[in-house]
């Protein structure tokens, strides 16, 4: 992906796709720490999740990748 450093006031700024940010858990207006490595910028969210964000985020749906168990048919001793 190809980004542009363009004129923003008397800054300059780079946009970032919504995917990208999206993929990072970063919204508007949240802090980024910026930081140098070697000839890299490393760009990392600051915002702390709370648990509060991760309960008002979660989605009570089921998860088909693990067997909860919840089958009426008889298992194991409940068969004898």
């Amino acid at each position: 992906m190809l980004g542009q450093v363009a004129r923003w006031g008397n800054s300059q700024g780079i946009r970032l796709p919504k995917k990208i940010l999206k993929s990072v858990g970063l919204e508007l207006n949240e802090q980024v720490e910026i930081t140098l490595k070697g000839n890299s910028i490393i760009i990392k969210p600051t915002v702390k999740k709370t648990l509060e964000w991760y309960l008002e985020s979660y989605h009570n749906e089921p998860d088909d990748r693990y067997d909860w168990g919840e089958s009426d048919a008889p298992k194991g001793r409940e068969l004898l």
